[in-house]
């Protein structure tokens, strides 16, 4: 049995993001990072490149955040150095970086400084990836410095195929006291003007990576022949997005059809509405949204890619649709949910369950302790075998 290094003193963590605008990767970091300041035993600086935060919580930790100016909008070495002052500074014990560019950003100061890298990169699932790319040998460069490379689905794992010697999966954790408290549902309706019995809605930022067209195509078709559904959508968008205006154009003639873009309640959006609505063909990690659909007892009608299969089951707590799929078929299953109220009921049931048993912000939190206090024990053979050995050992039970 290996023991492991007691750390004495409060460990000092880095945290380096690009932003904390409205995403799923940044929801699940404010989650860590309000576990992580309850416990007390931690000093946390975390690191952006863009003066964007969303999450009002965030504010309410008093955790020290610092912008890194970008002198370009993209790419910037400067910000190579600028990252360098502030661990100079700082003295962290770990870095723990949350994206491509910010964790290539940190190579030269963790091979100078020999500070242990906690990678968190890998928050998508894509079908597949050009091997060619220069964004496949940046992958390879990070991962080979990175001390720990961990992913939030295990379809991520595959399909980026880091060493597996030193990579995990730790799924994301709801904090559920969010769900808790939540505004009056006809109230919510209201204010987003939902004037209908039943409602469908779809929590997802204006990207590529989410298929809006389909939704929107879903949308028009059902509206078109029931008038008690509406479908609202809600998420964080740029103005000068094309996909932003093609969205404003396809709902201003129907008022059963509504984007409400970037919001600070979403919870109340989801406990009022019917059905959890996310297509994303280009593969998701885990997505948060999913999680708090189900964590409110929604069913779900989701693509089936990345990691969403290692949550919800086709027919059980939801419908999984296929880049086949047409129209007709999707509406479908949102009419069925519909009218089959002791369906919904039941779907809803399964998701609630599933959630509330194995995607808490204590056992994500833990997770990640864990791996801090691995990374500095400096004894691999530990650090192996709590990796890649975990993984199955801890893949959820249906």
């Amino acid at each position: 049995m290996h023991k492991m290094k007691v750390i004495q003193n409060k460990m000092r963590l880095l945290f380096f993001i690009g932003s904390l605008r409205a995403g799923g990767k940044e929801r699940r970091l404010v989650e860590l990072l309000t576990y992580l300041q309850e416990k007390g035993c931690y000093d946390i600086l975390i690191l952006l490149t863009s003066n964007y935060i969303h999450y009002e919580s965030f504010h309410s930790l008093g955790i020290n955040c610092q912008v890194l100016p970008k002198m370009w909008k993209r790419n910037d070495p400067t910000v190579v150095y600028q990252f360098y002052k502030y661990c100079k500074a700082f003295k962290p014990d770990l870095v723990h970086s949350w994206g491509q560019m910010q964790s290539f950003y940190t190579l030269p100061t963790i091979a100078l400084e020999g500070i242990p890298l906690i990678n968190s990169q890998i928050t998508s699932a894509p079908p597949k990836i050009n091997i060619f790319s220069i964004s496949y040998v940046l992958d390879r460069l990070i991962f080979k410095i990175s001390t720990v490379i961990l992913s939030n689905s295990k379809a991520g794992l595959k399909v980026f195929s880091p060493p597996m010697h030193k990579s995990k999966v730790i799924y994301n954790g709801l904090n559920f006291k969010r769900f808790k408290g939540l505004a009056n549902v006809w109230e919510t309706k209201k204010r987003y003007g939902i004037s209908t019995p039943y409602s469908v809605v779809m929590v997802a930022s204006v990207s590529p990576h989410k298929d809006y067209n389909m939704f929107l195509r879903i949308a028009r078709h059902v509206t078109a022949v029931r008038s008690d559904i509406t479908f609202i959508a809600a998420g964080a968008y740029f103005k000068n997005d094309p996909t932003y205006h093609f969205i404003l154009e396809a709902t201003e003639d129907n008022p059963n059809i509504i984007f409400k873009g970037d919001i600070n309640d979403v919870e109340s959006l989801v406990n009022a509405c019917d059905i959890g609505m996310l297509l994303s063909p280009n593969g998701e990690g885990i997505s948060n949204a999913i999680l708090e659909y189900m964590a409110l007892g929604k069913p779900v009608i989701a693509s089936n890619k990345g990691g969403t299969p290692e949550i919800i089951e086709h027919g059980r707590g939801g419908y999984l649709v296929q880049d086949y799929d047409e129209v007709e078929t999707i509406a479908s299953y949102v009419t069925e949910l519909i009218d089959n109220v002791e369906k919904r009921n039941a779907f809803g049931e399964v998701n609630r369950k599933m959630i509330f048993e194995n995607f808490s912000v204590e056992r994500m939190g833990k997770s990640f302790e864990q791996v801090y206090q691995y990374a500095l024990s400096n004894n691999l053979d530990v650090l192996r075998d709590t990796l890649i050995d975990t993984i199955d050992r801890e893949a959820i039970k249906q």
